[in-house]
């Protein structure tokens, strides 16, 4: 989503597609179409209609290797010549995309090397893949990026790039959060775990501070001006709100 935010002004450009959904033979052909004769064959193939509504966009297939190896053709055909047609004839044309595989083969052995300091070497990083996927495949690759496990660290930096959403929220309604930097660290620290990341970061930020501050709001306790503080002791985390004074009516 950021890369898509970044290149094109905007998350909406990124066209995922989580592979996990095309592991069988019959899943797989509905990226490329229905074969004539079976349900959904005039509506054509999804990769191809996706494309053809957001020319300018980020392509990502999530977990490549959960997919059935059919779909490998699909992609030998956008690497190769930046265009697909489906069953119906119809094209997609890949020429003005960012296009994005990701896998967690060898996913172990990247930890173990960026945990010891060093940069998974290339020529590694390839004998891995190399052992999944097609060599036709590996080398229409233009590059192959490791990314290093998440840390503390990095987990709160990207919590509150997430907040941000929130407090630009209640700010438009003219309240002020304000979570100070111990209790981002322990919220941030809550949703993030070694093996998964800081995937439920933003649940976090839904459960323990944007569904609270809406009930405020509907309770009538945050009127405009008002300012939201939030700490944490004892590992719990503390409210301090501030509201404007009422202003006496005149007699």
């Amino acid at each position: 989503k950021a890369l898509a935010d970044f290149l094109f002004n905007d998350e909406a450009f990124l066209i995922r597609f989580d592979m996990s959904e095309f592991k069988e033979e019959h899943s797989a052909a509905l990226l490329y179409g229905a074969p004539p004769g079976y349900v959904g064959y005039e509506e054509g193939g999804l990769l191809v209609n996706k494309i053809r509504e957001k020319p300018y966009s980020v392509v990502l297939f999530d977990e490549i290797e959960k997919a059935h190896p059919s779909v490998f053709d699909i992609f030998l055909q956008i690497l190769d010549e930046g265009r697909l047609h489906d069953r119906l004839g119809k094209e997609g044309d890949f020429s003005n995309a960012v296009v994005l595989f990701t896998s967690n083969i060898g996913s172990e052995f990247i930890s173990q090397e960026f945990g010891a300091g060093r940069v998974p070497a290339n020529t590694d990083l390839m004998e891995a893949m190399a052992r999944h996927f097609r060599p036709e495949f590996l080398a229409r690759l233009t590059e192959i990026v490791p990314f290093a496990p998440i840390s503390e660290e990095n987990a709160v930096l990207i919590f509150t790039l997430h907040l941000r959403g929130l407090t630009d929220l209640l700010s438009k309604q003219g309240i002020a959060l304000d979570v100070l930097p111990e209790a981002r660290r322990h919220l941030a620290l809550s949703g993030f775990t070694p093996k998964y990341g800081a995937r439920q970061l933003k649940g976090v930020i839904r459960n323990e501070l944007r569904r609270p501050i809406s009930r405020m709001i509907v309770a009538g306790k945050l009127p405009p001006g008002s300012t939201v503080t939030v700490g944490v002791e004892a590992g719990t985390l503390t409210w301090t709100v501030e509201v404007p004074p009422v202003e006496e009516g005149i007699s």
